[in-house]
């Protein structure tokens, strides 16, 4: 066998040098020559479009939180660290989908939810002697903090006579009670 071996070293070497060769020369060509396979673009694995909301209310942290277009209230209320303690979760509907630019409004317990609105209806002012916290936030320059001192002082202090009783009790200033002036109201 060892004389068969070297007789037939240098076809087998020749052999193996050529399908060498025609190994690398096929890698090249696909490589460099072929042309790429074309993008195939799949809808049904496309990542959902991402969207923002603002989370105020009865919640652990309020503010805008980036979500995916589909995802629901819960979604938003665990994005914002969860409902507070004294929240009124009940009162609100956790299974509706979320929109771009939707305002979550969690009242706290005793207050009334708007409808299960997310913010007041754009015709409507908003009466500052009735709206729970919530619906306080919804206006310009209002967050849960101001929000909160407006119902305390109206519970300690009695209702408001004028809407300008807003900035006198040192609730707001003068440069939010300008934008808000003409989206309240003292009741019906």
């Amino acid at each position: 066998m060892l004389s068969w071996l070297e007789r037939s070293r240098w076809p087998l070497l020749g052999l193996a040098a050529l399908l060498l060769s025609v190994s690398i020369g096929v890698l090249i060509d696909r490589q460099f020559f072929q042309s790429p396979r074309p993008l195939e673009i799949r809808l049904d694995n496309a990542p959902a479009a991402e969207i923002q909301v603002y989370v105020a209310g009865a919640v652990a942290q309020p503010g805008v939180y980036y979500l995916r277009d589909g995802d629901r209230w819960i979604d938003a209320l665990e994005a914002a660290g969860g409902p507070a303690v004294d929240a009124d979760i009940e009162s609100v509907n956790l299974a509706r989908r979320l929109q771009d630019e939707d305002q979550v409004l969690v009242p706290r317990l005793g207050e009334t939810a708007a409808l299960g609105a997310t913010y007041a209806p754009p015709d409507e002012r908003i009466d500052i002697n009735a709206a729970p916290a919530a619906l306080l936030e919804t206006l310009p320059g209002i967050g849960p903090t101001r929000a909160g001192s407006i119902v305390e002082s109206r519970q300690r202090d009695g209702p408001f006579e004028r809407p300008e009783e807003l900035v006198e009790r040192g609730l707001i200033p003068q440069s939010v009670f300008e934008q808000v002036r003409d989206l309240i109201t003292l009741g019906p």
